[in-house]
């Protein structure tokens, strides 16, 4: 393939003189322009995309931080790529496409072919904040880690949330509450939601004088759940209402209880924080609150591409969490029992 060496060479004029007719950044002799022009015809030249973008200064696309692995459960993937379809549909009409990153924290180091940035999964100590905002990106954050470091950031209330999900169980009776959350993040990746919901979830528990217990989850698998079980029975063995934070767990949960032969909301009272959009066709009975990641990554992606136009950064924008009885709750029951 012929390079712009090749083309200069060809139209006798140095490599810069072709980038600027093909950037249109330097007024030219239209002779040099239409030397180069016939070089670059006769050699089939393209300029790579990387090139280009350097070039002109503007890649239009938008790049979405998040990590994800081949132990991503495809539960988390489906809700991933959900947020992705919501953020191509909002970019797309401004003119953007969507560029997918999730290659980890070194990927940030090389160059990055975007120019704005929504990322997600923020951590409590968000450490790629420095690098984004020394490259001068904008940059929108799904999440609130402790410090911001100026930039925008859009998330669900997850204090409000935990508060709701506690309230609406509280209501009914439930004096024992437990949290089926995700696996512990190793040191220093702390989530930065997962804390909110923890501590507001311990307060409204104290508030109302119900006794809670936020555990975590090894994993997604029956055995894992079963162990969650194990140790929410040992810590709190009165439990009868469960507030789902890891929704990759709920399949294995289901046949955990229906193996101890316990029903929900007869025995066991549940309501997760979820998609609604998506649980109404995966769990059509499940009480949920929402998480609107829809309208979090379309305002993400506005805001973005908005303050790439000049507007001032630093928003903060929190979702109210808005909880949606479907019938899997009701009225204390046996809980645990039934082993």
């Amino acid at each position: 393939m012929a390079t712009i060496r090749d083309v200069a060479a060809d139209a006798g004029v140095a490599a810069s003189t072709v980038s600027y007719v093909l950037s249109g950044n330097k007024k030219l002799p239209q002779a040099t322009v239409d030397r180069v022009l016939a070089s670059v015809a006769r050699l089939g030249y393209r300029p790579s995309p990387a090139a280009r973008a350097l070039a002109l200064g503007r890649t239009n696309i938008l790049g979405m931080l998040a990590p994800l692995s081949a132990d991503t459960p495809d539960a988390d993937v489906d809700i991933f790529m959900r947020f992705v379809r919501a953020a191509m549909y909002a970019a797309q009409p401004r003119g953007y496409d969507v560029l997918v990153m999730g290659r980890g924290d070194d990927e940030l180091r090389g160059d990055i072919l975007a120019d704005a940035i929504v990322v997600m999964d923020i951590r409590v100590v968000e450490a790629r904040l420095p690098l984004l905002v020394d490259r001068g990106l904008s940059t929108v954050l799904i999440g609130i880690p402790d410090d911001r470091l100026g930039t925008t950031a859009v998330d669900l209330d997850f204090g409000h949330a935990a508060r709701v999900m506690v309230q609406h169980l509280a209501a009914q009776g439930h004096g024992q509450l437990a949290v089926l959350a995700p696996p512990t993040e190793r040191p220093g990746h702390e989530l930065a939601y997962r804390r909110r919901f923890w501590n507001a979830f311990d307060a409204e528990c104290d508030r109302l004088g119900v006794r809670g217990t936020f555990q975590p989850c090894a994993g997604t698998s029956d055995a894992d759940v079963e162990q969650w079980l194990g140790q929410v029975h040992a810590v709190l063995p009165g439990v009868t209402g469960v507030l789902v934070l890891g929704v990759s767990s709920l399949p294995a949960l289901d046949r955990a209880l229906n193996a101890r032969g316990l029903s929900v909301p007869g025995d066991l009272s549940v309501v997760s924080l979820a998609p609604q959009e998506q649980f109404e066709t995966l769990y059509p009975a499940m009480t949920v609150v929402d998480l609107p990641g829809q309208a979090m990554v379309e305002w993400a992606v506005n805001r973005a591409l908005d303050e790439l136009a000049g507007a001032l950064p630093g928003a903060v924008r929190l979702l109210p969490a808005v909880l949606h009885d479907r019938g899997s709750t009701g009225a204390p029951g046996r809980g645990l029992v039934g082993r």
